[in-house]
């Protein structure tokens, strides 16, 4: 009797989640088209309606799966909605509760239409004690992406305030480059005092080395001269991001620099200079490529013959030239892509 009560009681369960997730699913539908193609009394009827939290979180649901589709007017037009109902100030009031799980999912409708004055309400919540509401307001001023979340962004990654590519991921993106590439010009240790107060709850990483691989991920060419500039910094770490950043923004520019941290001491730079050099199609640097063949370091050689190997014909001579090299190793990473390179002609189609 009591393995049939638990068998009841779990079939049960079942029925009442199934039925909560078909419920939520017709929700979501009806919210999606009153986002998509109803007129404001529409929109502004439907956010008055939202007062639970299943409600919350499927209108939340519903705006991120409507966002692609529609302009930005139409986001616009949602936010506007949410003021005029009330559900704006409903939220702004939930953002001071007692109950971490009631703050993360008002800041999370909060910041859906991208609303740039909610800025300065999630702001406080970077400080938040409980990880999940600090990443909720991380991911919300990305949303808003305006000059000032970049510059709340940035601080939040000096002060360690969350993992550091949990902030990274958020702020490499075209619209923060102007403020990082800012905030790089006016030297980073500027706002070592705004953040003094603010307890790290993240790891510790260099801040430059953080914005040079947001600005890497960004992938905008404008952030190249700060790029290659910083190759030449006192940080190895910076060293390394900065490289690593070159092969995804950097132009014909930036090639020469590269070409000189072929000679840095430290060999993850090395490393990350030959990488980027062949992700930038640089036959510039054949010659020092060729040359890194017989570093020292494994990862120098086996970087410097995978971008040899990406040049074409002419990368392809030097990995031929090394194959009768005194160096062995050389010659073994000069034969692996050789190798390589023979199995991809082989299966490309005539």
């Amino acid at each position: 009797m009591l393995w049939l009560a638990l068998v009841g009681l779990a079939v049960a369960r079942k029925l009442r989640r199934d039925r909560r997730e078909a419920h939520s699913i017709r929700r979501r539908a009806s919210y999606e088209a009153v986002l998509r193609d109803g007129d404001a009394a529409a929109m502004t009827a439907l956010c008055a309606a939202i007062r639970g939290v299943a409600d919350q979180v499927d209108l939340a649901v519903a705006i991120d799966a409507v966002e692609p589709t529609i302009p930005r007017s139409r986001l616009v037009e949602i936010g506007r909605s949410m003021e005029d109902s009330g559900l704006l100030s409903r939220l702004s009031a939930a953002l001071g509760s007692r109950r971490p799980t009631t703050r993360a999912r008002a800041a999370l409708l909060l910041s859906r239409p991208g609303i740039p004055a909610v800025v300065e309400q999630l702001v406080p919540l970077l400080t938040d004690p409980d990880p999940d509401v600090r990443l909720v307001a991380c991911s919300g001023l990305a949303r808003a992406a305006t000059p000032h979340a970049a510059e709340m962004l940035i601080l939040a990654l000096a002060a360690h305030l969350l993992p550091p590519e949990r902030i990274i991921e958020r702020l490499g993106a075209p619209w923060a480059v102007e403020t990082i590439l800012a905030r790089l010009r006016e030297g980073t240790s500027s706002i070592s005092a705004a953040v003094a107060d603010f307890p790290p709850c993240g790891h510790e990483a260099e801040l430059d080395a953080s914005l040079a691989r947001a600005l890497g991920l960004a992938g905008d060419p404008r952030s190249a001269p700060a790029l290659a500039e910083m190759l030449g910094g006192d940080s190895v770490e910076i060293r390394i991001s900065a490289a690593r950043a070159l092969g995804r923004v950097g132009g014909t520019d930036c090639v020469p620099a590269l070409i000189e941290a072929l000679g840095d001491e430290e060999w993850p730079v090395r490393a990350q200079a030959a990488k980027s050099l062949g992700a930038l199609g640089a036959e510039d640097a054949l010659a020092p490529l060729e040359g890194c063949l017989s570093d020292r370091a494994w990862w120098v050689r086996a970087n410097a013959a995978r971008a040899l190997r990406g040049l074409g014909e002419p990368g392809l001579d030097a990995l031929r030239r090394t194959l009768e090299h005194d160096d062995r190793y050389a010659a073994d990473r000069a034969r692996e892509q050789l190798a390589l390179h023979a199995v991809i002609v082989e299966k490309v189609p005539a």
